[in-house]
């Protein structure tokens, strides 16, 4: 006999809320026995380095010495330190439980900003998905590296997201401010201009970068000295980020300072694998994006500015999120939609294969990378497992499908005016 639909609707959430407990169990487990390393060192920092500055001290002057990294200081542009400049009016635990309200509400915004397409293209309940994500994601390192240091890093994530997964399908006048306003704080993000610009969305480009110059301009005429020191000094001579050989960068430009380690890395031998990097890389996101494949485009160009970057934290790299968000999209759609990926992996068992390296290698501290590179810093070990993230980003960025498909399951409530959410599409094409 046939259940009617009522009772297949509580089976099915009976089911869900089963398998939501299972996988909560497991994150709880591994959340334990990971814990706290840091001990929201970068928050830390974050408070010190404003205190300092509002006692009338220079804030580029600060300076805290790091076992590990030497000495470090206040790295981030004025515009990041105003943001930041309440952090002095609060006392050190309620610092940190604002923190943690705050990195949970950012994450579990983007989550769901980030299923919406997801959850139509298959059917799926947007509640039980974003969950699902949601949980997957605490457990990926650099996300919870990101929570143990207590980084600024779920807001500039948040931003990102926002204009991409919000606005951009909405044609809306304001995108571009959230990627803006997160140039102005740290400046990497910026790539995301570039994004917009390559995939034929000039406004939200020139808002973007007029939100950014705006927000630096008004720090500079707020803070003029602190200003001249970052811009002049400070940001071309990179003092206070941190040693960049240390395991924890890992950039191209990182991967090559443990290589040429204790020589400082060439610039030269930088470049020319850098540029190669953006050129591929950018030129993908652009395709993903003109096909409407909102999820990979922004994962490349994440990737990308990870890559490129002189200086990439692994607390920076949220990108593995959507990166595998549309790897097992793509491997969950029908056979006939795998025919029609652009580019990248077209194989369901491939796509799922690679996502099981990316969890199984960058949940918590699955394969222990960081210690056994930093116990074996040169040879085959160092080599391979002190630049793991470099590794995985380089794969990403050739083998992330394509997937037109994603582009014709926006939500009811994106397509109702706005069409397929495409940035001005291109024709499918055969």
């Amino acid at each position: 006999m046939s259940l009617d639909a009522p009772t297949r609707s509580r089976q099915r959430i009976a089911a869900q809320i089963g398998i939501l407990v299972v996988l909560i169990a497991i994150a709880v487990l591994g959340h334990l026995y990971y814990g706290l390393r840091n001990h929201f060192f970068d928050l830390g920092v974050y408070r010190d380095a404003m205190l300092w500055w509002t006692s009338g001290h220079p804030l580029y002057d600060y300076t805290r010495p790091d076992e590990t990294q030497g000495t470090l200081g206040f790295t981030y542009p004025p515009a990041g330190a105003f943001l930041l400049r309440p952090l002095a009016s609060l006392s050190p635990t309620t610092l940190v439980v604002a923190f943690i309200v705050f990195a949970v509400v950012c994450l579990a915004a983007t989550t769901w900003w980030l299923t919406g397409r997801v959850s139509s293209r298959h059917g799926w309940d947007r509640w039980f998905l974003a969950c699902v994500v949601f949980l997957f994601t605490t457990g990926l390192m650099p996300v919870w590296f990101a929570f143990d240091f207590g980084q600024i890093n779920f807001l500039l994530w948040a931003m990102v997201v926002f204009d991409l997964c919000v606005l951009a399908p909405r044609h809306s006048r304001f995108l571009g401010v959230g990627i803006g306003l997160a140039t102005a704080i740290k400046l990497v993000p910026g790539i995301f201009i570039v994004y917009l610009l390559i995939s034929r969305r000039t406004r939200g480009a020139i808002v973007a970068a007029g939100t950014a110059a705006l927000a630096t301009l008004l720090a500079g005429a707020a803070a003029p000295g602190d200003s001249t020191t970052f811009w002049t000094d400070r940001l071309l001579n990179g003092d206070g980020v941190g040693q960049l050989f240390y395991v924890m960068n890992q950039s191209l430009n990182g991967a090559l300072a443990r290589l040429f380690q204790p020589e400082a890395p060439s610039r030269l031998i930088w470049l020319l694998l850098a540029l190669p990097v953006l050129v591929y890389g950018m030129w993908r996101a652009r395709r993903a994006a003109l096909a409407g494949d909102e999820l990979v485009g922004m994962s490349l160009a994440g990737f990308v500015g990870s890559l490129i970057s002189p200086l990439t934290w692994s607390h920076h790299i949220f990108w593995f999120a959507p990166a595998l968000l549309a790897m097992v999209d793509t491997a969950a759609g029908p056979t006939s939609q795998l025919a029609t990926v652009r580019s990248g992996l077209r194989n369901r068992w491939a796509l799922l294969a690679v996502s099981a390296v990316v969890v199984g290698t960058v949940s918590f501290d699955t394969l222990g990378y960081y210690e056994f590179s930093m116990r074996h810093p040169s040879g085959l070990i160092g080599l391979v497992l002190g630049n793991w993230m470099v590794w995985l980003m380089l794969l990403l960025v050739v083998v992330l499908p394509i997937d037109p498909a994603r582009a014709a399951a926006d939500t009811p409530a994106e397509s109702g005016a706005v069409g397929s959410g495409r940035p001005e599409a291109m024709p499918a094409r055969p």
